[in-house]
């Protein structure tokens, strides 16, 4: 199941064409490893960003985050699962731009018929040169690692997990989401 997570989170990175993702609302897990996966990722003001996975003792799909927005950041949000806004995710390089949410629709498609513009094929080289690059630098394989590496994680029935999920089965979901969301306030 996990590699067909990775398989679809490398669809806009494997289509030829330039790939923008628009942002509203809640972009979380593996949407948020989607979005980063895009060529461009433009924001509106309500959204958020985030793998908060491991609060509940799980791993991010596949940890793309590091080649996006640089290690020492990457590791700050995916230790804690924290959840950053629009602004943050544009300034350190997890989206493009942000806009207010009503003016998020028009300024995507106006970038989009900006780049539409370009002649397919210097499109298409020009993504193909960035992509391989990644490539020779190891991304699909640093990604096959953070997958073999959450797979073990998702698979290991941790302590908080089994709280979790005795919360969970004495007093409900509601509960257990409750108890969880309490140790990160």
């Amino acid at each position: 199941m996990l590699i067909d997570c990775v398989g679809f989170e490398f669809t806009p990175w494997e289509c030829t064409k330039p790939v923008i993702a628009m942002v509203r609302g809640y972009c979380l897990a593996g949407s948020c490893e989607l979005a980063m996966m895009c060529c461009i990722t433009f924001a509106g003001a309500t959204a958020k960003f985030g793998e908060p996975e491991i609060r509940f003792s799980g791993a991010p799909p596949s940890v793309v985050m590091p080649w996006i927005v640089g290690l020492k950041k990457a590791r700050e949000l995916l230790y804690t699962g924290e959840i950053i806004d629009a602004d943050e995710a544009l300034r350190i390089g997890m989206a493009n731009r942000a806009f207010a949410d009503e003016d998020l629709e028009a300024e995507t498609f106006r970038y989009a018929r900006r780049a539409a513009a370009i002649s397919l094929e210097g499109l298409r080289t020009t993504k193909a040169s960035i992509n391989r690059g990644a490539e020779i630098a190891g991304i699909r394989q640093a990604l096959d690692v953070g997958i073999d590496q959450g797979a073990m994680l998702d698979a290991t029935l941790t302590e908080d997990r089994k709280a979790f999920n005795h919360l969970r089965d004495e007093q409900g979901l509601t509960a257990a989401l409750r108890w969880n969301k309490s140790r990160f306030a």
